[in-house]
């Protein structure tokens, strides 16, 4: 990413404060970690289907489907440190070079998943602040490393989907409000 992770969180959170307030009182609601880091999870595992049946995405039809959930789980980890206030400038970006992943995708991804398991383990339990701002950054880097090993444009993505976002009905405190509207 173009960004400093810290850029990027901030950005993150403020297009995303919505999801961190009471539509009914306008409060700011004390949101679950642990679920927070599902979700970023289940970015990663619809990016394990799209590549398992390689799909177009849904929402960004021209973009590998991979790509767009990728984007999606950084857009979600980002948003989790901006809202705790986790402050990534500990972490010093640039080692994705560095970084092996397997050649099999599914695994790679597990790795992924694996590290944001990690994040919960240590933030859920009272563990320095900076230890989960590292495993973070770690985190944002491996999928970076994923996504330039198999040629994924995340720079590209994350443009397109930040704006698409910004203008979804179903992000609308109408639509979350109604039946089957998205609660979390």
């Amino acid at each position: 990413m173009k960004k400093t992770y810290n850029e990027l969180a901030a950005e993150c959170h403020a297009n995303n404060t919505k999801w961190w307030t009471d539509l009914e009182t306008g409060e700011r609601l004390v949101r679950n970690k642990g679920e927070l880091l599902m979700l970023v999870i289940s970015e990663i595992a619809e990016a394990m289907e799209a590549e398992r049946k390689g799909l177009m995405d849904d929402k960004l039809p021209h973009r590998p489907g991979a790509e767009v959930e990728l984007v999606d789980g950084v857009i979600r980890l980002a948003d989790f440190a901006g809202g705790f206030g986790y402050d990534l400038s500990v972490y010093q970006t640039g080692y994705t070079d560095y970084i092996e992943l397997p050649e099999n995708k599914g695994e790679a991804l597990l790795r992924i998943c694996n590290n944001v398991q990690d994040i919960y383990l240590h933030c859920d339990h009272d563990s320095d602040p900076e230890l989960v701002a590292l495993m973070i950054g770690e985190t944002l880097d491996y999928i970076e490393a994923y996504a330039r090993k198999w040629g994924y444009d995340l720079d590209g993505a994350y443009g397109e989907k930040t704006a698409f976002n910004k203008v979804r009905k179903d992000h609308t405190a109408e639509h979350r409000k109604a039946a089957g509207g998205k609660k979390w």
